[in-house]
């Protein structure tokens, strides 16, 4: 499993942006399902086409943390305070470091100005899995995720000092070439159990037209310990969406964008359910969320539009029939819902 991450988890963007660099993107990106608390980090490069044509990447650090409620922070940086090691199996920005370890990963975060910090050790739990250019408005991603981590460490954020100990985290390494505000959006959700020694893990994938009235790649992948369990594609999968979620967003990062973004719905519904039937195997899912957090950012095709990816946290719970085997899970989820 950790020759599979080793070789599998590296950042693309030194040779894949060199080669084509106009609408390059790239994250990699952790969530912490603590049990009283939920913590997103963010590393991301983009390119930028400057006034006189010239193209850059641009890094940034984004960390939102959920006890009571959401609170955060986006650092923008400059293209000289990126540094990527000669194996490509790290990222530094600023006073910020990502490296990947043999069976995980081992995060810093230091952003002095936003008085954020964190220090987290994940370790591997689940072999990871690789998409390759699956079509995104008229773009391309590809994405790798690892479901299922063990972390340790801390985080500061809005004063407050939360220890991890123990707990489960979920990685997803994202890259590509496309353009925010194109015809895409996507629901992207991770659902680990309460119970540590519970060994299955689910996550959802949904890539959509803006609108969500077309389906252009959907998939559920369920783990069972280290291995995935069942994998149910397209047509296999059918999601409903019921209400509308009423909650205005916890806040709204950069926190400029709350003035651009007041009155508009937030996209995310009262209860999403998803089910899936493949050779015998069967999945039936909700996910209930209690708040979030939006992170907006301008639309690179038309200057009168933003787009907005909710990041949602609620209660979860699957069941189904996998190889013969009953599954009841009773978990934390943690979804995004990405329109604009």
């Amino acid at each position: 499993m950790t020759a599979v991450l080793a070789g599998s988890d590296f950042l693309r963007a030194p040779l894949l942006a060199a080669a084509h660099p106009d609408g390059f993107k790239e994250w990699q990106h952790f969530v912490v399902h603590g049990r009283d608390h939920r913590v997103l980090i963010n590393f991301s490069v983009t390119d930028e086409c400057t006034a006189d044509g010239q193209h850059r990447l641009i890094p940034r650090v984004i960390v939102i943390v959920k006890a009571d409620r959401w609170s955060g922070a986006v650092e923008r940086y400059e293209s000289t305070e990126m540094e990527v090691p000669t194996d490509l199996g790290g990222l530094t920005i600023g006073g910020n470091r990502l490296t990947v370890l043999s069976d995980g990963y081992r995060v810093s975060v230091d952003l002095p100005r936003r008085d954020v910090r964190a220090e987290l050790e994940l370790t591997s739990v689940t072999k990871p899995f690789v998409v390759n250019n699956q079509p995104l408005g008229a773009g391309r991603m590809s994405w790798l995720f690892v479901p299922r981590l063990r972390v340790d460490g801390w985080v500061r954020c809005a004063g407050v000092e939360h220890r991890i100990e123990h707990e489960l985290a979920y990685h997803d390494h994202n890259w590509g070439r496309f353009h925010w505000g194109d015809d895409f959006g996507w629901t992207w959700g991770t659902v680990l159990p309460t119970d540590p020694g519970d060994p299955w893990s689910m996550v959802l994938l949904q890539m959509t037209d803006r609108s969500r009235l077309r389906y252009l790649s959907q998939a559920v992948y369920v783990w069972h310990d280290d291995e995935p369990a069942a994998i149910f594609r397209h047509a296999a999968v059918t999601t409903s969406r019921r209400g509308t979620f009423t909650r205005s967003a916890d806040c709204t990062l950069p926190p400029a964008m709350q003035l651009v973004l007041d009155g508009n719905l937030a996209g995310v519904p009262e209860q999403l359910e998803v089910s899936a039937h493949r050779a015998g195997d069967a999945v039936h899912a909700t996910f209930t969320p209690q708040s979030f957090a939006r992170l907006a950012y301008p639309s690179e095709v038309r200057l009168d539009r933003s787009v907005v990816l909710c990041e949602t946290s609620g209660d979860a719970h699957f069941t189904g029939v996998i190889g013969g085997e009953r599954l009841d899970v009773t978990g934390a989820g943690v979804f995004e819902f990405l329109h604009g």
